[in-house]
């Protein structure tokens, strides 16, 4: 049976890129990158915590359009997570949609950063 995690990931635009933990790293506090999150903050604060400098927006948020300011430059390179990786393809996904020129999730989400040995902001 197949989960609703991999149909998520199984579906994203080819134009969406699966990051390692390590590659994301490589972009992060880069100009023109953006990280987003898309966990509600207390699931953030309770787990893993946020990449330093990372944006907190929701799912729906994202899917109706409601993003900062920085957003409105589809130049940026956005770079999505959540706390697995799965989320995050279907964030990408969306972002790749609305006409960003680089998109991309990092694989295995934040605990996979954490596991690289990133930090991360609680």
């Amino acid at each position: 049976m197949t989960s609703c995690m991999t149909v998520f990931v199984a579906e994203t635009s080819p134009d969406v890129v699966a990051l390692s933990a390590k590659d994301a790293a490589y972009f992060h506090n880069r100009a023109g990158v953006e990280f987003v999150d898309l966990r509600p903050a207390e699931m953030i604060a309770e787990t893993t915590g946020i990449i330093p400098g990372a944006r907190n927006i929701s799912l729906a948020d994202i899917e109706a359009g409601r993003m900062p300011p920085a957003f409105d430059d589809r130049s940026i390179h956005v770079i999505t997570t959540c706390l697995a990786g799965p989320t995050a393809a279907r964030a990408a996904d969306l972002f790749a949609k609305m006409g960003f020129a680089r998109v991309s999730y990092i694989d295995g989400g934040t605990r996979a950063w954490l596991e690289a040995g990133m930090p991360t902001h609680r």
